[in-house]
C-alpha cells in the first residue's frame, strides 16, 4: 500500500507512515516550555502525502497539544528549577571572583614559581574558564526553540543554521574535557611525585601544558565532524535519545575520573599505612587521614565517581537532591580548589604576611623619620655646645634608626655626625630575597 515517507521537519524525525494513518510521537522535551506528554502528530494523507498546511503551502505537523498551556506539568522538579538556576549562577560568580584573586596572586609572588604551583595555575584557569563559559551559557545564550500560541495555533520559533550557537558549544565542550583533564593532571602529577622515585619535575614539564590544552581537542573535534555530518540539529546542545555520540565526548571524561579515582585509592592507601606505622599511639591518626582525605578529594574529582554511576532514571526526590548537591558542587568547586591550593596553602599565606610586614615597616618607618627630622630642626641649639652655627650643624647630620619588622620599634641613637638612617631588616630581607634555591627557581610555564 501507500505511505507517506520518511522526513524530519526540523524538529522531529517521523517515520514511514501508512496512507490515510495519522503518526503520532510525545512531544520533544528539548523545545522550550513543552509538554512532554502530550502528544505531536503529523497527518499522511490517502494518496500518500503528507498533509499540506494552505497557508504556509508546506507540510505541516501539530504541535499545538505540545505547547497546550492547561496541560498539567510532567515533572514536578520543574518548580524547583529557578532555585537550582540561581545556586548555580551565585556558584559559579564566586567561583570566579576567588580563582581570580588566586591566579593573581600565584603569579605575583616570584617565590611561588615552581612547577607544583604552575600546575596548580593551569587548573584554576580551566576553572575559570569553565565559570565563565558557564555563565556566558545561562545568562546570554539563546534557547533552542519558544513556542507561542496564538488564535488555538502553536507556532514554534526557531533559529535557523545556528552556526554560532554551533561555535559556541563546540567551545563550551572542549572547555569541559580540558578542565577534567586537568584535574587528572594534578593526581597524575602528585601520582608521580610519590610512587616515582626517580621522577624529576624539572625534566619535560612542557608535556603536562601540551597535553593539558591539547588532548581535549582529540575528542572535541571528532565530535564536531559527526555532529555536522551525522546529526546536525538545533544547535548542538542535546542528542538523540540513544545518545550513542555524546561518549564521544562523556567517553574520555569518564576515563580520566576513573584513572584519577585509581590514583586517590592508592595515596589513601599509603597515607594509612604511613600513618599506622608512625603514629601507632597517636588518637587522632585517623583524624589525619580523614584531614588528608578531604583534601585529595577535590583534587581528584572523586565526587564525579558518583554522576558516572548515577542511573538517568531515579526517583523523583531522590533526583531532586542530585540536582541540588551536584549543582551546588560544580558550580562552586573552583572556589573549593581555590580555598585549598591557594587561600589555605602555607607558603602563598607567608608571602601575603611578608609583603603586608614589609610595607606597614616601611610606611613606619618613612613618618618616624619625618618626625625625627622635625622635631631635630626644632631643638637644633640643644646638639651644639658652642654658639649655634646652623649652616655647620646640618651640613653633614642624619639620624640612626633601626626598625624592628615584628615590632616595628624606633631606637635613636645619640646623634653624632656623619650618621645616617638604617634598616638592617629590611636590608636583610632584601638580600635573602635575592637568594633563591633550584626548585623556586623553576621556570613557570
Amino acid at each position: 500500500g501507500l505511505h507517506c515517507p520518511a522526513t524530519f521537519d526540523d524538529i522531529m524525525c517521523w517515520p514511514e507512515t501508512k496512507a490515510g494513518t495519522t503518526a503520532e510521537q510525545n512531544c520533544p522535551d528539548y523545545v522550550n516550555n513543552f509538554n512532554t506528554r502530550a502528544k505531536a502528530s503529523r497527518r499522511c494523507m490517502e494518496d500518500g502525502e503528507w498533509y499540506i498546511h494552505p497557508e504556509t503551502n508546506g507540510t505541516y505537523t501539530d504541535f499545538l497539544q505540545c505547547a497546550h498551556t492547561d496541560a498539567p506539568r510532567d515533572d514536578p522538579l520543574i518548580d524547583h528549577l529557578p532555585n537550582i538556576g540561581r545556586l548555580y549562577m551565585i556558584g559559579y560568580s564566586i567561583s570566579l571572583v576567588g580563582l581570580l584573586i588566586a591566579v593573581f596572586l600565584m603569579l605575583w609572588f616570584r617565590r611561588l614559581h615552581c612547577q607544583r604551583n604552575a600546575i596548580h595555575i593551569n587548573l584554576f584557569v580551566s576553572f575559570v574558564l569553565r565559570s565563565v563559559i558557564c555563565l556566558i551559557k545561562d545568562i546570554f545564550h539563546t534557547p533552542e526553540g519558544s513556542t507561542t500560541v496564538i488564535n488555538n495555533t502553536a507556532t514554534l520559533t526557531t533559529l535557523g543554521s545556528n552556526w554560532s550557537c554551533k561555535l559556541f558549544f563546540s567551545v563550551f565542550n572542549y572547555i569541559i574535557v580540558a578542565n577534567y583533564v586537568w584535574i587528572f593532571i594534578e593526581g597524575l602529577y602528585l601520582h608521580n611525585l610519590i610512587f616515582i622515585t626517580t621522577f624529576k619535575k624539572s625534566k619535560r614539564f612542557y608535556v603536562y601544558i601540551l597535553f593539558g590544552w591539547c588532548s581535549p581537542l582529540l575528542c572535541v573535534v571528532p565530535w564536531v565532524i559527526v555532529r555536522r555530518y551525522l546529526e546536525d540539529t538545533l544547535c548542538w546542545s542535546t542528542h538523540s535519545l540513544d545518545k550513542k555520540y555524546v561518549w564521544i565526548i562523556r567517553g574520555p571524561i569518564v576515563i580520566t575520573i576513573a584513572i584519577n579515582f585509581l590514583f586517590f585509592l592508592n595515596i589513601i592507601r599509603v597515607l594509612f599505612t604511613k600513618l599506622t606505622a608512625v603514629h601507632m599511639s597517636d588518637p587522632h591518626r585517623y583524624r589525619k587521614l580523614a584531614r588528608s582525605t578531604l583534601v585529595l578529594i577535590p583534587l581528584f574529582g572523586v565526587y564525579y565517581m558518583i554522576s558516572v554511576v548515577m542511573p538517568e532514571c531515579m526517583d523523583p526526590g531522590v533526583e531532586l537532591i542530585w540536582l541540588y548537591v551536584e549543582s551546588g558542587v560544580n558550580s562552586f568547586q573552583g572556589l573549593i580548589v581555590a580555598v585549598l591550593f591557594c587561600f589555605g596553602n602555607g607558603e602563598v599565606q607567608h608571602e601575603i604576611r611578608k609583603k603586608w610586614n614589609r610595607r606597614w615597616a616601611l610606611r613606619r618607618l618613612s613618618t618616624l623619620s619625618t618626625r625625627s627630622t622635625r622635631t631635630l630642626s626644632l631643638g637644633s641649639a640643644v646638639f651644639v655646645r658652642d654658639k649655634p652655627n646652623p649652616s655647620a650643624m646640618f651640613s653633614d647630620v642624619t639620624i640612626n634608626v633601626n626598625v624592628d619588622d615584628k615590632q616595628c620599634r624606633l631606637e635613636l641613637d645619640d646623634v653624632k655626625s656623619g650618621d645616617r638612617v638604617t634598616n638592617n631588616n629590611i636590608i636583610d630581607d632584601s638580600r635573602k630575597e635575592g637568594v633563591r634555591s633550584e626548585e623556586e627557581s623553576d621556570t613557570l610555564l
